[in-house]
């Protein structure tokens, strides 16, 4: 998207304003610098004593990010008052720094400016309607619903493993919206390891991450379907979108594939000894997670978890949820499209093609590059941690190193549990790498990007031998 005409006398903020891709970014630097500030105050620890900076900036990260690495324990570590701004942090990031700007805005009944409506555009996908103000509000209300509802679930489900009535409820309302959200942040020492046979509580938190896992596009088009069929029933067919189709096919596939897999893996590692039903439930559980949410059941500790379940752990890590949605990673669209356009390939067919649809040449281009970029911001993450980690690297390993640099690219917050001995240069890598994976490089780099007009020429092709 071009830029937007701001007057010149708003100076350094007329730079950041007329770029949506500067504005999304504006957003979260903001949020995340709030965070830093509030978690670093005393009464933010549990002990008193302030964290410090790094630390703090690290949980504010994770948190607006919507990862859920840590180094330092959010049940034991923080006060309430750090863990409410932590649950803050995580609604913010999860929801859209710019949703809950627009929702405030619609709230006290100002008028936004053309101008900031097309720059939210920009930011907030808007649907087939053409309007953003439907989608903020769609947002809105199926945030609110949803969490309202896994709440719910969850207190009903945990009231007995608890003595006090607003313990439960508090507990309930922080891993409703963490789920949700697919931080993968928890108030149990032990995340979700002891919930691994309860079938009700895994299967409760597996659909608050798949609902926030799938964008709020395919969301609002399953909504208008299901109306549809089930209530309207004249005018013209509702009928789903190539964009919902291939997300709802690709989300499928990589949690049947998950789940098969870890099943598999982990029967002769971490589920050796328990029973079938338990061993399915929990390679259905991490299948889920994994794709951003970053709560776990299985031990994953070096060593203990089977190295060919990190492997497959990091690949759904990579892919992550689909665009739009509170999740990570290069998105289930991206990984369908490259698959498409390599199916073509193969076929000896110069157009990708899926559902009786054409993909546009632009788009593979696109998905190409989010690929590459993403495996190349990988790869330096783990660089960069093989060098200033190196005191650690005979405890925890590469696959450790590179495990964790995928969890925090796809915002996963799965760990084998490196991230709370890193460095200071550690705790400032990953942050980073939780900050571009969260944002996405197409948006750090359009931010960046100086906007060139289009041209009315075109320099003859070239042939270039690849492969």
């Amino acid at each position: 998207m071009g830029e937007v005409s701001i007057p010149k006398k708003y100076g350094i903020l007329r730079i950041i304003l007329r770029r949506p891709y500067r504005i999304a970014m504006a957003s979260f630097l903001a949020a995340i610098a709030a965070g830093t500030l509030l978690l670093a105050l005393p009464w933010s620890s549990s002990t008193g004593r302030s964290v410090g900076v790094v630390d703090a900036l690290f949980t504010s990260t994770s948190a607006v990010c919507v990862t859920g690495l840590v180094v330092r324990n959010t049940a034991t570590d923080w006060s309430l008052f750090g863990q409410l701004v932590i649950l803050a942090l995580i609604q913010a990031g999860g929801v859209g720094i710019m949703t809950a700007y627009a929702l405030l805005a619609v709230m006290v009944r100002q008028r936004l400016s053309m101008g900031f409506e097309r720059m939210l555009t920009g930011v907030v996908p808007a649907g087939p309607a053409g309007g953003i103000w439907p989608t903020v509000k769609f947002i809105c209300i199926l945030t609110a619903v949803v969490e309202a509802a896994g709440a719910v679930c969850l207190f009903v489900s945990w009231r007995s493993d608890f003595d006090s009535f607003w313990r439960c409820a508090y507990f309930s309302v922080f891993h409703s919206i963490s789920a949700f959200c697919n931080a993968g942040f928890s108030l149990f020492s032990d995340n979700l390891v002891r919930y691994r046979a309860d079938g009700l509580v895994c299967l409760i938190i597996c659909a608050l991450i798949v609902v926030g896992g799938l964008g709020f596009l395919v969301a609002r088009d399953l909504k208008d379907f299901a109306e549809w069929w089930l209530l309207v029933r004249r005018g013209k067919r509702a009928r789903l979108t190539t964009h919902t189709k291939l997300v709802l096919t690709v989300t499928f596939l990589l949690l049947f594939v998950g789940f098969v897999g870890i099943y598999l893996t982990e029967s002769a590692a971490t589920l050796r000894d328990v029973p079938t039903s338990e061993r399915m439930l929990a390679a259905l559980f991490q299948s889920v997670t994994a794709r951003t949410a970053g709560y776990n059941t299985i031990d994953l500790s070096p060593g203990v978890v089977a190295p060919a379940t990190a492997l497959l752990l990091m690949v759904l890590m990579f892919v992550g949820g689909s665009p739009g949605s509170t999740a990570g990673g290069v998105k289930t669209t991206t990984l369908g499209v490259m698959v498409t356009s390599i199916i073509a390939t193969v076929r000896g067919s110069d157009r990708a093609e899926m559902f009786d649809h054409s993909v546009p040449q632009q788009v593979i281009h696109r998905v190409a590059s989010i690929i590459l970029l993403a495996l190349g911001v990988v790869v330096a993450g783990t660089f960069l941690l093989l060098v200033t980690e190196r005191n650690t690297l005979g405890q925890f390993g590469f696959l450790s190193v590179m495990f964790e640099t995928t969890s925090a690219f796809g915002t996963v917050g799965l760990s084998m549990g490196l991230t709370p001995h890193l460095s200071v240069w550690g705790r400032l890598i990953i942050p980073a790498v939780m900050f571009v994976g969260r944002v996405g490089l197409i948006t750090v780099l359009l931010s960046a990007a100086r906007v060139h007009r289009p041209v009315s020429y075109m320099y003859p092709p070239s042939d270039i031998m690849v492969g």
